[in-house]
């Protein structure tokens, strides 16, 4: 499989003081949000009308015996919010990493690049292993689904053995080979070497504003205080990333047909209550006719 890389790094040793002692603030920040990434799985977030929610894992994805009850867990709290989810211009990609350049130059990022330097005496640079997808409901069983999941896998590729960094990624729509539509960020995770065991679960309900139709997902990885994605995968890559059947949740309602019945009495009762009020009228004829 192609390596999608962009960025190859050296890092310089440090022995400025003071460096040493931002260097180590900042370690203790991003370790303390590594940390809070493995332990347990993130907060909802919610962008453009998509309602996410991702982990990192520790255990392949298919040993995962809680899906569907996240499945479950998620889509409650899009129906939640489906009336408040954001339905107006969403983010494209270009605009994304306009962001991303800006905050690059800024002197926290330039700290963060510091510290990612300051241990490293290797060259190393980053590659997607695999993604993969999943489907999950289809109410109205029309093959478009509102709940799906991105599974990811990113290595360091280096030859100085167990290289650690600290990446995240912003995940992108196309709807059906148009512009890429940003739905998710992830928090800052670890990577290491090429363990497979830093995998990236992303599990999104599409709340509202995105129309019946086949969608390719983007992925690209940053790593911290870094303008430009180090790697990129998408469905030009993998067809698991191609042409995604979805369909937001309000999109997706279950329509029930009502019968209504109306009863009419009739048959050998009705007939039998004609007979004796026939009979009746004859009889009080006759009597009448009598006198």
């Amino acid at each position: 499989m192609k390596q999608y890389s962009n960025r190859t790094s050296k890092a310089q040793p440090s022995f400025n003081a003071v460096n040493m002692g931002l260097g180590l603030c900042i370690a203790c920040a991003l370790g303390v949000s590594s940390m809070s990434v493995n332990s347990a799985e993130m907060a909802f977030s919610q962008v453009g009308g998509a309602i996410s929610q991702a982990r990192q894992l520790t255990e392949p994805a298919s040993a995962d015996n809680k899906t569907q009850m996240r499945v479950a867990e998620l889509h409650q709290q899009a129906t939640l919010l489906t009336g408040k989810a954001q339905t107006g211009p969403q983010a494209t990609r270009e605009q994304r990493m306009a962001v991303h350049q800006k905050a690059a130059a800024t002197s926290a990022s330039q700290q963060q690049r510091a510290l990612a330097q300051q241990n490293q005496v290797v060259y190393y640079n980053f590659s997607f292993y695999d993604a993969q997808t999943q489907l999950f409901e289809d109410y109205d069983y029309d093959g478009f689904y509102q709940t799906f999941s991105v599974t990811f896998d990113a290595d360091i590729n280096s030859s100085g053995g167990e290289v650690q960094a600290d990446v995240f990624a912003e995940l992108y729509l196309s709807q059906n080979g148009g512009p890429w539509i940003h739905y998710y960020s992830t928090d800052v995770f670890t990577l290491t070497a090429d363990s497979s065991f830093d995998d990236y679960e992303v599990l999104t309900t599409l709340a509202n504003g995105y129309q019946t139709d086949h969608y390719d997902v983007l992925i690209d990885l940053y790593e911290v205080g870094y303008a430009d994605p180090v790697a990129t995968i998408s469905s030009d890559d993998l067809d698991s990333l191609y042409a995604l059947p979805l369909e937001s949740a309000d999109r997706d309602a279950v329509y029930v047909e009502e019968v209504y019945v109306e009863e009419v009495h009739g048959g050998a009762l009705g007939w039998s209550m004609l007979s004796l009020l026939g009979a009746f009228a004859w009889v009080r004829r006759s009597f009448m006719n009598k006198k």
